[in-house]
């Protein structure tokens, strides 16, 4: 990965083309970050400088753009007469032609980070993760919206009043890590597997209403809810009008945390069995497999 400050990058990468299998490639604001097992390979986007001393010209998709190398950070400058962003572009583009790969995540931390997601989501297939980060409150509503990425991880703390009605969205995994606007109507219109509320306390009652509405069909898809709560000791209003019973032969197990527990179980009508629990600060929710292990391993993370 190292030859792409070379003047001859274009031929030396094209050479490597065949053992392109196992690079994955990430932005994160304007720079791109290419891996490949241990190897990280960091190529900047900056404003173009009148010194062009100890830099190298080099010919990125037909536009001459000057560069220096750094080996000892592995970071690569390159420099561009228009705004950063661009210059990604053209780079993720380049890249794209000599290895055959696409953008696997990406971090939005400003304007030209949405003006990036929505160039790639109409050039390859869908992101695997975009991490959003601070943002004005209309515009952290259209980026989710937008975002087609496997998996969402929200960083942007909110305002009290910040809102988003019917959130029917549809994608594998929300993370939110901050925020505190997501609520119990948010919670039963995302179509996902895995949901995690960090940072928002839902009550006792709320994952009541959460549990009825699974059992009457709502969130076909999900497979783990992980959320805060504010009054975990209040099981009377966990529990109510559920019928429910302690299952001490399945385990959920925790692999974010490394234990496990016993949990609540419900029946669907159709068959589908889930199991809860509520400990201080936390609920956990999981489906249980059709198969007939009785361990169930909860994964939050992305």
């Amino acid at each position: 990965m190292m030859s792409l400050c070379s003047r001859r990058a274009f031929s030396v990468i094209k050479s490597l083309h065949r053992k392109s299998e196992g690079i994955t490639m990430s932005v994160i604001d304007n720079y791109v970050v290419l891996k490949k097992g241990a190897e990280l390979l960091f190529i900047y986007q900056l404003v173009a400088e009148e010194d062009s001393r100890r830099k190298e010209k080099v010919m990125i998709n037909g536009h001459s753009t000057l560069l220096n190398y750094d080996p000892e950070e592995g970071r690569i400058n390159t420099f561009w007469q228009e705004e950063p962003v661009v210059g990604t572009m053209e780079l993720v583009e380049y890249v794209n032609n000599l290895f055959g790969i696409h953008v696997d995540t990406l971090t939005i931390n400003n304007d030209s980070g949405i003006r990036f997601m929505n160039w790639v989501q109409l050039r390859q297939r869908p992101l695997r993760i975009v991490e959003i980060n601070n943002f004005a409150a209309e515009d952290l509503k259209n980026i989710i919206m937008a975002c087609e990425a496997g998996s969402i991880q929200l960083n942007a703390p909110s305002s009290p009043r910040f809102e988003i009605q019917s959130l029917n969205k549809r994608c594998e995994v929300i993370f939110s890590r901050h925020g505190t606007w997501i609520n119990l109507d948010n919670l039963m219109t995302l179509d996902c597997v895995r949901i995690t509320v960090l940072e928002k306390l839902f009550t006792c009652r709320e994952m009541n209403i959460f549990i009825k509405h699974w059992l009457q069909g709502g969130s076909p898809r999900l497979k783990n809810l992980h959320v805060s709560v504010a009054d975990h000791d209040r099981k009377m209003d966990l529990l109510h009008g559920l019928d429910v019973r302690w299952n001490v032969e399945k385990i959920l197990y925790l692999n974010e945390y490394g234990y496990a527990l016993n949990s609540f179980e419900v029946v669907r009508s159709d068959g589908i069995t889930a199991g809860f629990n509520c400990s201080p600060h936390c609920f956990w929710f999981g489906v249980w497999p059709r198969d007939p292990d009785n361990i169930l391993y909860l994964k939050f993370a992305l």
